[in-house]
């Protein structure tokens, strides 16, 4: 509506309000809110709903269509005045005494807007319905209405409407000192206006029935502020100046603070970077002692594992072994049976000789005996055999004493878990050692074989008179 919208916070009888010339509204329709039921369809912010309050309305509820507006003005309503958001949802409320519409054009629906007024108000109840003028000077804005248009609005909802119009006005009052007694007339005199001013608002004054309100009103709004109200702005513009040097003191000093702090946290991003490469340097070198180790135990492992392979196979070759050895074993008793046995025949041989050699006959008697030469023959025979076996025993014993070694190295080998060793150097040389010293036992033998027939030799038939003697 507002071209005319002095913004004050004045004492108004006794009510403190923010008077606007929307609460110009209230004023002319005082006689109609007085002990009634009045509903405000509109900003609640306007504080349109304590003015009719104050003016004498029984109860006064404001519908506002902003949610946010309305939950602030709900909490510092007035008693006796009721705030909510105006919605389609909620139910409509019927037998209303006074409908106000501060301004119609906030309403995206005015049609339906109407429609609701006049539910309310139903057949006994009178609605202000108020808009800008859209061929005003100040109000060309979209939600103003001309009056025609605002007109044909009204009247589709209702019987009787009767069209107002607000005009600005600025004027001062002429009063005779004095007289106190009665009603004083009141002469009202244009001619020093402009007479082509066109209305700032439209106002329908509508009802179900015929409804009138003062033909001409002139409703006093605040002027400009006085001296007092000056020196009132002079003071507080001086402290206001007062308190904007403190801030400015205030803000030299917080912007030196802010570069202090920025210096410190450019030293701190600093210091940041630097220690944030040297983990960087400190990760990497453990990362890569890490890749070391991790390949270190890779090989590890592949090596354990080859040996694992390897020992899965041992159960196999030491049951090999073990059945080698069982061989060996066997063959060993083997010579050592034939050994003995030998051994029996060279003592059976030789006792065999030795008796021999006593039953010889004496020189009388050797004449007389015949077949001295098949008994040399048999001695002869008898040597050739014992040597026969001399040499076989020495074999034997050599190859006994290797079976031994071999069997004793593969003994070891199965107790400490070791697979079976291809023979070394070593080994060779030791079985060298072995064989020479079989060899050893076996002259020795045949040593002791031609000691013993030398010895039978000396004691022979026709043997030499001194070899008898050694």
């Amino acid at each position: 509506m507002g071209g005319s919208e002095d913004v004050l916070e004045p004492s108004h009888a006794g009510m403190d309000v923010r008077v606007t010339s929307h609460l110009a509204l209230g004023v002319y329709a005082e006689s109609l809110a007085e002990r009634g039921h009045v509903t405000i369809l509109g900003d609640s912010s306007l504080a349109l709903g304590s003015l009719m309050v104050h003016l004498g309305a029984r109860a006064v509820e404001v519908w506002d269509p902003d949610d946010a507006r309305a939950g602030v003005e709900a909490e510092r309503a007035p008693r006796g005045v009721t705030v909510r958001v105006l919605s389609r949802d909620q139910p409509e409320i019927r037998g209303v005494d006074l409908v106000i519409v501060p301004d119609l054009g906030m309403f995206s629906q005015p049609a339906d807007v109407l429609a609701r007024v006049r539910r309310m108000v139903g057949e006994e109840g009178a609605a202000i319905i108020a808009a800008a003028n859209r061929d005003a000077a100040a109000n060309g804005a979209a939600g103003a209405f001309d009056y025609y248009e605002l007109f044909d609005l009204v009247a589709k909802e209702f019987d009787c409407v009767r069209m107002i119009a607000q005009l600005p006005f600025h004027g001062v009052t002429l009063a005779e000192l004095g007289e106190e007694q009665g009603s004083p007339a009141v002469g009202v005199d244009t001619q020093l206006a402009a007479t082509d001013r066109d209305p700032e608002t439209f106002i329908a004054l509508a009802g179900q029935r015929d409804v009138r309100l003062d033909t001409y009103s002139i409703i006093e709004l605040p002027g400009p502020p006085g001296r007092e109200m000056t020196a009132a702005l002079e003071r507080a513009l001086a402290e206001r100046s007062e308190s904007a040097a403190e801030l400015a003191v205030l803000l030299a000093d917080r912007t030196r603070q802010a570069e202090q702090l920025s210096s410190e946290l450019e030293d701190v991003r600093a210091s940041a970077d630097e220690q944030r490469m040297a983990a960087t340097q400190a990760s990497a070198t453990a990362v890569e002692e890490v890749a070391r180790r991790a390949n270190m135990a890779a090989q590890r492992a592949v090596m354990l594992e080859e040996e694992l392979r390897r020992a899965a196979g041992l159960p196999d070759e030491h049951a090999r072994l073990e059945e080698a050895l069982r061989e060996r074993a066997r063959a060993v008793t083997v010579l050592e049976a034939e050994l003995a046995r030998r051994d029996q025949m060279i003592h059976e041989l030789a006792g065999a000789l030795e008796e021999a050699a006593s039953s010889v006959p004496g020189p009388s008697q050797r004449e007389e005996v015949d077949g001295v030469d098949a008994r040399d023959e048999q001695n002869a025979s008898l040597r050739e055999r014992l040597d026969a076996l001399a040499l076989e025993l020495a074999r034997s014993a050599g190859e006994a004493r290797a079976s031994e070694w071999k069997i004793t190295e593969l003994e070891r080998r199965i107790a400490l878990g070791l697979p079976p060793a291809e023979p070394s150097d070593g080994a060779q040389s030791r079985l060298s050692a072995l064989l020479d010293e079989v060899e050893v036992l076996r002259q020795a033998l045949v040593q002791e074989h031609e000691a013993r027939v030398r010895a039978e030799s000396a004691i022979a038939p026709g043997a030499p008179e001194h070899d008898r003697g050694t």
